[in-house]
């Protein structure tokens, strides 16, 4: 019994095969697409996806295609193929404004783009385009049930975006140790903070321009010390005063007592 299901099994297949190849070869497009969507609705996204790309590249963009390319974008995206999703989606929004799948397609052209987006450290435009798509979506469906899942996805990319950021300011601190321009460091921190004034990496960047500020001061000539010597302080106080208890405290209480012991010099001279 078991073997009859079996060659009754491989010979449907072939016969599946066998249309299929048949289709991808047809000039008849209706019969293509017939086969496309009998494919799709049977899970066989990759041989779907094929029919489909081949219909385009026959018939174009047609009015009547629109269901079509919404089989075509999600059999792509069923293969987690993000890179070819983005184009079809991107262009059935340009085509199709008003189109009943305009949620639908316009979350997936989101997805396939937060997909592709690279690591902080890497160039992030296509970050910036999928953040772009979430907030269209989200302006465009506020009650979508995907909803929150777009905000987290966004969420995502946004602390990406604050990660290189706040990298790229950091780094002015790294290089001041053969640079010795600390006061780039503290602008760039500074600036840093203006952009992210919640963010994540609030607490890093508060103690590096502090970092940058001791560095500053403890390496300058004796008529600007005292004055940046105060100025660090006020900016260990900053750190302080966001979290007490914070990662960097002993480092940074190491450095405020060294500040202080400095100080006394121009205290004694007065």
């Amino acid at each position: 019994m078991k073997r009859y299901a079996l060659v009754i099994g491989i010979a449907l297949f072939l016969v599946g095969c066998s249309t299929y190849q048949k289709a991808m070869k047809s000039d008849d497009t209706e019969h293509q697409l017939q086969i496309a969507n009998q494919l799709f609705e049977e899970g066989s996204f990759k041989k779907a996806a094929n029919l489909y790309e081949v219909i385009e590249k026959k018939d174009g963009w047609k009015p009547e295609k629109e269901e079509m390319f919404v089989n075509y974008a999600t059999a792509l995206n069923k293969q987690d193929k993000p890179e070819l999703v983005a184009p079809v989606t991107q262009k059935f929004s340009l085509l199709y404004p008003n189109s009943v799948f305009k949620e639908q397609m316009l979350y997936m052209n989101a997805v396939a783009l937060y997909k592709q987006s690279e690591d902080y450290s890497t160039d992030q435009h296509i970050t910036y385009e999928a953040i772009e798509k979430f907030n269209e979506f989200t302006r465009s469906f506020p009650n979508s049930s995907l909803y929150i899942d777009a905000q987290k996805k966004k969420y995502e990319l946004n602390t990406k975006l604050e990660r290189k950021a706040y990298e790229n300011a950091k780094l002015y601190n790294t290089i001041g140790e053969y640079t010795r321009d600390y006061n780039a460091a503290i602008v760039a921190l500074d600036n840093f903070l203006s952009d992210y004034p919640s963010g994540e990496y609030k607490e890093d960047a508060l103690y590096y321009k502090f970092d940058s500020a001791y560095k500053l001061a403890i390496n300058s000539v004796y008529s600007k010390m005292e004055e940046r010597l105060k100025q660090a302080i006020t900016y260990y106080n900053q750190l302080i005063s966001y979290n007490e208890s914070t990662k960097y405290k002993e480092e940074a209480d190491r450095q405020l007592e060294r500040i202080e012991k400095e100080l006394t010099q121009f205290t004694k001279s007065k």
